[in-house]
């Protein structure tokens, strides 16, 4: 695995599994800029399966790319597709319960790298401290709280509070329908862009975030990083598999959502136009039929 690009304060190049695994454990922050070079037999995954694509095209986004990107008339176009999202089908399987009733806002953070033509997302790993959902992946963000004005508010101050980017930093494009997911609080998206972003600028609180980096929009959308995983609850989602990251669940889910509200059409690769229902529920095969009577040749049944 090369990580040559890697900018921060962890430049090492880590070339084996065991050296890979290694750096999950430590315990002073980490900061990560990726790529896609990861080989395939390295691949390491939370969900239940992860299926690898079967798509072969590659679509490289330029510099004029990025540039036409990040202008005002695809800013609007693409707010105005997150502001009308499809609702999460709910698995008739998966009963309300009392998380669903608080809000969370996230952000979404087109980082614009300092030096370099490169348009990221920014990512964090939540702390081996949280009790719930350790080391997953996430976007930064948390619950609101009475006090926050409104949902970029929240998203703003959470932002602040786990990785130490202050707000002024942001330019907020504006938050996106408040999506009711299930089994877990609903999710308001903020968007913004941080422009002249370098990773090392973060701060990180260690008992929230156990690290934090970012993936190049480049890297998303490479067919060998898009896949899907097959939950046992019953439902799908996409996957991004990049080194040895795999942004799944939720995190999975509104990365494919803002990609296909950000790409405009010219833009948006064979990989990401899939038909995969976020909610696709499997058949279970019938439990074989319970024979009451005993049998008279299972010795096991004889008295």
């Amino acid at each position: 695995m090369s990580l040559a690009n890697v900018r921060g304060l962890v430049l090492a190049n880590r070339s084996t599994p065991q050296l890979m695994m290694a750096h999950l454990k430590l315990l002073s922050p980490q900061y990560r800029h990726l790529g896609t070079s990861m080989p395939e037999s390295m691949a390491v995954s939370s969900p239940s399966s992860v299926a690898p694509p079967s798509h072969t095209d590659h679509l490289h986004l330029s510099s004029h790319d990025y540039k036409s990107i990040l202008e005002a008339e695809n800013q609007h176009r693409c707010m105005d597709k997150m502001r009308n999202l499809p609702a999460f089908p709910r698995p008739k399987t998966l009963t309300p319960n009392k998380h669903e009733k608080n809000v969370s806002s996230v952000l979404i953070a087109l980082c614009q790298e300092r030096e370099s033509d490169l348009v990221s997302l920014l990512y964090t790993r939540r702390s081996r401290h949280l009790r719930s959902h350790s080391f997953q992946i996430s976007f930064p963000g948390g619950r609101r709280d009475p006090h926050d004005a409104c949902n970029v508010d929240c998203a703003l101050r959470e932002t602040e509070e786990e990785i130490g980017l202050p707000r002024d930093r942001i330019k907020v494009w504006g938050e996106a329908k408040e999506l009711h997911l299930p089994r877990t609080s609903s999710i308001v998206p903020v968007v913004g862009v941080i422009p002249d972003f370098h990773i090392s600028e973060l701060h990180l609180n260690m008992e929230e975030v156990e690290e934090a980096f970012i993936v190049p929009l480049n890297s998303l959308i490479m067919p060998k990083a898009t896949r899907h995983t097959q939950f046992r609850s019953g439902y799908s989602g996409p996957v991004f598999a990049v080194d040895h990251y795999r942004i799944w669940g939720i995190t999975g889910y509104l990365t494919h959502l803002f990609l296909h509200s950000l790409l405009p059409p010219n833009l948006l690769p064979d990989c990401l136009k899939t038909n995969i229902k976020f909610i696709r529920p499997f058949k279970i095969p019938p439990k074989p039929a319970h024979h009451h009577k005993q049998s008279t040749t299972d010795p096991s049944m004889r008295d």
